[in-house]
Formats: structure tokens, C-alpha cells, sequence
């Protein structure tokens, strides 16, 4: 019997499984080699990265230490000055100093002072004058630039000028004495370029290369010949930002050409390991097919059986792989999971902060599809903002651990839900300050019925707190709205209604209708009170002139002692508001000192007059305080510097915290840091609070225009001002004019 069948099935499958096999066998190859060379280009990016991030840090480390000895060290500033003082002993000392600065494991190959008034130079082996030392040339051309800081590139240092031994390939970092003026001396490090090239040759390895250039494209390490051609193949390029240097990456071809065959070899053996097996299972398959489909089956199970048992005996355990794979995807599924519900607590109080403050316009569709991405309601007929402070926070504070202020923290902010609950109304609460939580509520009534609702769902929070808890809150409700884009105006009504706190009493609730109706005169005094308390902070001398001005419309209206203690009590809060930004001890001065004074002065005065002299008394006295410990910080007089320029160039554009950095040559997350500890008050803030000051007066006092006045306070554009202004005055520039200014600018 001829097999005539059994060949016709063969020979029709063999064309497809050689097409089909010789195509996945190239792509397979072929992605393979793109993925080993993306991710070989990968790894070597990394690695010069690394290398650039390592070399920057220890200049930075560098730098940053040699600025802390000039700024700390009286000896060397006595060295630059020349002063008679300085003895010998003295200089050996600077010596040693200037000897370990370099660190055992720097890069560091020399540092040395060089002192203008009398042409001396001093380094770690000699102290000579300028004429004999090795390094004249480039002393001298330093002296003369108008820098203060500059990287120079490869040069060659000497140190003495009949040295016999080859000089050293170093970059110097040169920085003039004084830091801001640089008329005294110069100091310069030499950092060794032999050190830099033992460490990229320790870091990369003998399969790969990294070159260094400087700015102007010459060698700074790396192994490049003498026609300066690289010895492999480049996979990345990245530049410094601090030193303008470029590192240039990659691998020996060899290496490469080696890695490619390898996996040529491999996969033409894979390949034909594969047509052979093919050829085989498809030869057995075809002849079996013109049997029964039963026997088929059976002899198919029986092969994969057998088939399976044959690997694992040679050990391929393909499906233990599996497992570990699906194991690793379920542990990175949980992961990302976790860090999902992460990142939504994060993004939901931005949404919050930006829903209230009104930074961007937010409209219903944003508003569903967040509110249904948090789990919350998104229906409501009106909308209300509620914030509850807690009275007393500092003595709070001081009184629980940071622990059970979390726990007292969350236990208000599930009273404030659950009572909802029972109303039947949806809020959503969130902690916008250390001492405030903000509440949404969202209710189906109209906006009067929903005020008289909010009011009494704020009662009960209240009074469940004053019994329940050891502390009372006050409660600041704000208008109810009908639309998302009104929520900013009801929680900037709350913030207002919150400002009487200090006039009207604590544990109570304050609305916003309670204030339009008038109960106090303290309101009139609010924002000249707010502006002294800032300035007496940030040690703004205007700060008596503004307090005498308080005194003087409190005199004229002749007010009753009652609302005296009123406004006493209202300058004793905004100034505790603005001490709680000052660093931990001069903070405790003020609570253990100043605040007993101020609050007999409350209880114990007669008449205005009296109230006014002790106050201003005690006021001059924690002055004089806070400036001594100002004073005795050694970066008091730079950051002072800083703040007077802020005071005189506020108006220009360009005025930024990278700005301040290039003029004063410091590191900007180091002047931000210092100005916060000196002054209480984030750099960026406080240009912001100058540049509305000077707006306010603007305003007040003129008929310009917005957008002129923008202009006139640094804002290129109309609306970055309009939004500033806002968020400070908590009103916009066109209606602070109408309620404070004599002119209407121009339509």
C-alpha cells in the first residue's frame, strides 16, 4: 500500500515550517541583538552618570567646605587682612587646616591662599611671596579677573620653581576672599586630573571607556590616543551642569564584536537544533495522521508525557521559570498597587488645595471624574467651606507627643464626618495647616437651608469636641455656592470669618454674615496689624511706624477698653502666627518670656497711652533679642545682604532664587535654607510679600493701571500678578482698590 497521503501531508507542511521557522529564528535574533545593545547602552549611560554625579559631588563637597572654614575660621580671615596677629605658629596652623581640606580619598592635589596685600602665598609646604612661587602666572591672571568663582581648565601646577620632578595635570577652583567682594586674596584648589582618570579607570572597567572634556573640548581623563580618537564605540554623552564638563561613554569594539558573535553562534546552533527537531516531530505527526483520531490523541498525550519527563531529567524546568515569572509580576502588581493608593492621598489634597484656592478653573466634568476617582460624591444642589481651627494650638502641642496628635488629629476629622453622616450630608475634609481642617460640605438643599444645616452640623462638632477632648476648636463657615468655581470665594469667606477669632473669642463659630453685619472694629485694623507682625518677623525697621499708626486711629476713635483688649488681643495673635516661622530657640523666648508680658499687659492696663509705651517697651526688648541671635549666626550678614537686595531690586522680572544664586555664588537650596532659619519665612515667599506690599500702595495711592502696576512690582504678566495678589490678600487687586483706594485706574 502506498503511502500516497502520508507524502502529500509531508511535503505540504515543509515548506511552511521552513519559512515560517527561518523567519522567527531572524526576528528572534534579530531582536536580541537590539536589546542587548539597548540595554549595554543603558548600563554604560548609567555608568558615566554615576561617574558625573560622584566627580560633582566631591567638588561640590569641596567647595561647600571651604566657604564654611572662610565664613567660620578667624584665623584665615585674619591671614587675608594681614593682620599683625597672625603669628607663625598661626600660619602652620592654616596650613594644616588647608592640608585637610583635601580629605584622604579626594580628588584634592593641592590648595594654596594667595594674599593681596603683601604678594604672600601660602600653601600646605611653603609660605613664600609671589615672585618665587611655582604657580606665579596663574595667580597673578586670576587676581585680575572680576569673578569670584571659576573652574578653570587642564594646566599643569608647580609649586616651586626649580621643581625637578614632572608637574601634575590639575583643574583649578578658584575663589576670590571676600566671598562677595574678593579684594583680599584668592584661594585656589588644585584638583589632580592623575586622581580623576584612576578613578574612572577603577569605576569603568576593562570592557568599557569614559572620557572627560572640558567646556572648550580639551582632555580631562579618559583614553583617548594621541590622534584623540576613542578607542571603541561611543553609547552616550551627558554635560555637567556644575562644572560644564562632558563625559563621553562607551565600549571597546572588541569586546562588542565579541558579544555580537556569541550570540550568532548561539542562535544559528539554536536554529538548527530547532529544523532538525521540527523535521523530526512533523515527519512523526504526519504519519500518524492517516490513522484513527483516538489513536492520534493517545499518541500524542503519550508523547508529550514522555517529552515532559525528558526535559525535566535534563533539567530544563521551563515551568519553574513560569512560576518565579508569575510570582515576580504578582509582587510588582502589589507594588505599584501600593504605591497607587499612594500617590491618590497625595493627588487627592492637590485637587483639594487646588478646588479651594482657585488656582486653575475646575469644571463639573474634572469635578466627576476625580470625585468618582476618590470615592467620594459628586452631586450637590450647593456648596459650603467650613474650617476648624484648634484654639491654643502651640499649648496643644506641647502638651501631646507627636504621636497622639496624629490619633487627636484623626479623631477630629472623623467627628467632623460621621456627624455629617447623620445630617445626611457629604463632606469632604482635609488638613490645609497644622492647626486647620478644611471641610467641603455637599448638600441637596437650597443655599439658606444649607447655611442653617452647616451651622448646626458645626454646633454639634463643636460641643462633641469641648466635651469630649481636651482642646476646642472655632469654626470659620464661609457662604453657601451653587457652582464649583464659587468654592474659592466661600473658603476665603471662612478664612475671613476666622480673622475675628482673635477679637471675638475662641471656642464659638464664626459666619460670614457674622462679620459683613459689623459686630467689631477690630476688622479695620486687621490688615495694618497683619502687615506689622510681618515686618517686626522679617526685622523691617517700618514695623514702629506702622504700629504707631494702629495707635493712632485707635485714639482718634476713642474706642472702649473692651475693644482694646480686643486689638491687643489681635496684635498678640498675628505676631504668635508669624513667631511660630522663626527657628526652634528664638521661638521659645518668645512663649516663655514675651508672651506672659504681653498678656498681663492685656489684663492689667488702664488707658491707651500706658498699653502703648509697655507694649512697644516689650516689643524693643524681644527685638533687641531676636536680632543678638540673629547677629550671632556667621551667615547673618550674607543673607542680610540678600534681603536688602530684595527690598531694592523686587521690580525686576528676572529676580528669582537661581538669580540670587548667581549673584551671591551661593548653592540655592543653601541661601533658601539659611534665609528661612534667619527670618522665619521661605525666600520666594518673602519676594512675593514685597512685591504685593509695594502692589498695596500702588493701588492705594495711584490710578495705574493692573497690568502698569504689575510691571511696576516685577510681574511681566497682568495675571501672574491678579493670582499672587489673591492668594495673599485672599481679594483681587481690582476690589482691595475699591474698598482702600482714592483713585479708580483707568477703564
Amino acid at each position: 500500500m502506498k503511502k500516497t497521503w502520508f507524502y502529500r501531508l509531508l511535503f505540504s507542511y515543509f515548506p511552511i515550517f521552513f519559512s515560517l521557522t527561518s523567519i522567527l529564528v531572524l526576528v528572534t535574533f534579530l531582536l536580541l541583538s537590539e536589546m542587548s545593545q539597548r540595554e549595554t547602552a543603558n548600563g554604560n549611560q548609567q555608568l558615566v552618570r554615576h561617574l558625573m554625579q560622584l566627580i560633582d559631588y566631591s567638588l561640590k563637597e569641596t567647595d561647600n567646605a571651604l566657604i564654611k572654614e572662610l565664613e567660620t575660621d578667624e584665623k584665615l580671615r585674619g591671614f587675608f587682612q594681614g593682620d599683625g596677629a597672625i603669628t607663625y605658629f598661626d600660619t602652620y596652623e592654616i596650613s594644616k587646616r588647608i592640608h585637610q581640606m583635601g580629605g584622604p580619598d579626594g580628588l584634592i592635589d593641592s590648595i594654596y591662599l594667595y594674599r593681596y596685600a603683601d604678594s604672600m602665598v601660602l600653601s600646605t609646604n611653603t609660605f613664600i611671596p609671589l615672585e618665587r612661587f611655582g604657580d606665579r602666572e596663574f595667580a597673578a591672571s586670576r587676581a585680575d579677573r572680576g569673578v569670584l568663582f571659576e573652574l578653570s581648565g587642564p594646566r599643569t601646577y608647580m609649586e616651586f620653581q626649580d621643581q625637578e620632578r614632572y608637574p601634575p595635570s590639575v583643574v583649578s577652583m578658584v575663589r576670590k576672599y571676600p566671598l562677595l567682594q574678593g579684594g583680599q586674596g584668592l584661594i585656589v584648589v588644585n584638583v589632580s586630573l592623575s586622581k580623576i582618570g584612576k578613578r574612572l579607570a577603577e569605576l569603568t572597567g576593562p570592557g568599557s571607556f569614559v572620557e572627560i572634556r572640558d567646556s572648550g573640548g580639551t582632555v580631562i581623563a579618559g583614553p583617548a590616543g594621541a590622534d584623540g580618537k576613542l578607542p571603541g564605540s561611543t553609547l552616550s554623552q551627558l554635560s555637567s551642569d556644575y562644572t560644564g564638563w562632558s563625559y563621553t561613554g562607551g565600549v571597546h569594539d572588541d569586546n562588542v564584536f565579541r558579544y555580537v558573535s556569541l550570540f550568532s553562534y548561539v542562535w544559528i546552533a539554536a536554529s538548527l537544533i530547532v529544523v532538525i527537531v521540527g523535521t523530526v516531530w512533523m515527519t512523526y505527526v504526519t504519519r500518524r495522521n492517516y490513522k484513527p483520531i483516538e489513536e492520534i490523541m493517545e499518541r500524542i498525550q503519550r508523547y508529550s508525557k514522555s517529552r515532559s519527563s525528558k526535559l525535566s531529567r535534563k533539567g530544563q524546568d521551563e515551568f519553574k521559570f513560569i512560576e518565579q515569572a508569575l510570582d515576580s509580576l504578582i509582587d510588582q502588581s502589589n507594588t505599584y498597587q501600593k504605591r497607587h493608593e499612594e500617590d491618590s492621598v497625595y493627588r487627592r489634597r492637590h485637587f483639594f488645595t487646588e478646588l479651594l484656592e482657585g488656582n486653575r478653573p475646575i469644571d463639573r466634568e474634572e469635578w466627576d471624574r476625580e470625585t468618582d476617582r476618590f470615592g467620594l460624591p459628586a452631586t450637590y444642589r450647593t456648596l459650603a467651606v467650613a474650617i476648624f481651627e484648634i484654639d491654643k494650638y502651640s499649648t496643644v502641642q506641647s502638651t501631646y507627643s507627636q504621636r497622639d496628635m496624629y490619633l487627636l488629629k484623626f479623631v477630629l476629622n472623623s467627628v467632623v464626618k460621621e456627624l455629617a453622616e447623620t445630617h445626611r450630608v457629604a463632606v469632604w475634609a482635609e488638613w490645609t495647616a497644622q492647626h486647620q481642617l478644611t471641610a467641603l460640605y455637599q448638600s441637596h438643599r437650597e443655599e439658606a437651608e444649607a447655611e442653617e444645616e452647616l451651622l448646626k452640623v458645626a454646633g454639634e462638632v463643636q460641643a462633641w469636641v469641648m466635651a469630649n477632648l481636651e482642646f476646642t476648636v472655632t469654626v470659620g463657615l464661609g457662604a453657601a455656592v451653587d457652582d464649583i468655581p464659587k468654592v474659592p470665594e466661600s473658603y476665603t469667606q471662612s478664612q475671613q470669618a476666622l480673622e475675628y477669632k482673635a477679637s471675638l473669642g475662641l471656642n464659638r463659630i464664626i459666619s460670614y454674615q457674622d462679620i459683613l453685619s459689623g459686630e467689631s472694629e477690630t476688622y479695620r485694623y486687621l490688615q495694618l496689624i497683619r502687615s506689622f507682625a510681618r515686618a517686626f518677623r522679617t526685622g523691617d525697621d517700618d514695623w514702629r511706624e506702622m504700629f504707631q499708626a494702629v495707635f493712632r486711629e485707635i485714639r482718634a476713635q476713642r474706642l472702649p477698653r473692651e475693644e482694646l483688649v480686643q486689638v491687643l488681643g489681635t496684635f498678640i495673635d498675628h505676631l504668635y502666627r508669624e513667631m511660630i516661622e522663626l527657628p526652634p530657640d528664638i521661638q521659645d523666648v518668645w512663649k516663655n518670656e514675651i508672651v506672659g508680658k504681653l498678656n498681663e499687659l492685656r489684663d492689667t492696663f488702664d488707658w491707651s497711652g500706658e498699653m502703648e509705651t509697655r507694649f512697644v517697651a516689650i516689643l524693643d526688648e524681644f527685638s533687641d533679642r531676636l536680632r543678638e541671635q540673629q547677629e550671632s549666626r556667621s551667615h547673618y550678614k550674607l543673607i542680610s545682604e540678600v534681603k536688602v537686595y530684595i527690598d531694592t531690586e523686587y521690580a525686576n522680572p528676572d529676580l528669582s532664587l537661581n538669580q540670587l544664586c548667581e549673584k551671591f555664588g551661593l548653592n540655592g537650596k543653601y541661601v533658601s535654607r539659611l534665609f528661612k532659619e534667619t527670618f522665619g519665612e521661605k525666600l520666594v515667599d518673602y519676594l512675593v510679600g514685597v512685591r504685593i506690599a509695594q502692589s498695596r500702595r500702588l493701588l492705594e495711592e495711584t490710578s495705574l493701571s493692573l497690568k502698569q502696576i504689575a510691571l511696576e512690582v516685577g510681574y511681566l504678566h497682568d495675571i501672574s500678578y491678579i493670582r499672587a495678589f489673591k492668594k495673599v490678600m485672599g481679594t483681587t487687586p481690582g476690589d482691595y482698590r475699591k474698598s482702600h483706594g482714592d483713585f479708580q485706574a483707568p477703564s
